[in-house]
């Protein structure tokens, strides 16, 4: 006689929170703070009682949403995977695929943050400070790519990474018309070679 299955052993709550939160940001960034808990519920394949026993309320999702999209160490990760033995050209056309399919993620989810008025109070501060430690990190990673091609810089390698997130900022913002945005060819193209043929300078 064949014995029952056994029903899978529940995850961790920490575990199941990463696992709910990894569904609901492509929902989060689409919707915004308009989404409710039903459809992240949807979303994440749970029940929304679930939803609620591993988180306190609606506003706590969204916040660990915008923890977990703002940890740099993926980014960084994936940074420290880019060939070293590649042309300046391709390890920076590379790095920008990676920080432009991120950003423009990252800027919807802190909008969704100062959309939520009472709840987003504070958070908003957190969220800023969030966005700056990540940043600090990630730029720490850039400066080990182009540490590589130092000689090849004719600036120092921190306004060279300056100007490189200043041109993902503009390619990636929301903000800007879809057909106003850069691609990360594009980005590279002016951060290495201007925009200006040489012989008319």
């Amino acid at each position: 006689m064949q014995s029952k299955s056994r029903r899978a052993d529940p995850l961790p709550p920490e575990e199941r929170r990463r696992e709910i939160v990894s569904a609901v940001v492509p929902l989060l960034a689409r919707k915004g703070a308009t989404v409710t808990t039903s459809e992240m519920a949807e979303a994440a394949g749970v029940a929304e009682g679930t939803l609620f026993t591993v988180f306190p309320d609606k506003p706590a999702v969204i916040f660990k949403a915008i923890e977990m999209t703002l940890d740099p160490v993926p980014v960084c990760d994936a940074l420290g995977e880019i060939d070293p033995l590649a042309s300046l050209e391709t390890q920076l056309t590379e790095a920008a695929e990676i920080l432009l399919a991120r950003f423009e993620t990252v800027s919807a989810l802190v909008e969704v943050v100062r959309s939520m008025r009472d709840a987003g109070r504070g958070r908003s501060d957190e969220a800023r400070r969030l966005v700056i430690e990540s940043n600090a990190t990630i730029s720490a990673a850039l400066s080990d790519l182009l540490a590589r091609h130092h000689r090849s810089l004719r600036v120092d390698p921190s306004r060279a990474i300056s100007a490189f997130r200043g041109l993902i900022f503009a390619g990636g913002s929301p903000l800007m018309p879809s057909e106003h945005r850069l691609t990360s060819s594009e980005i590279v193209s002016i951060l290495l070679h201007g925009t200006v043929r040489k012989a008319d300078v």
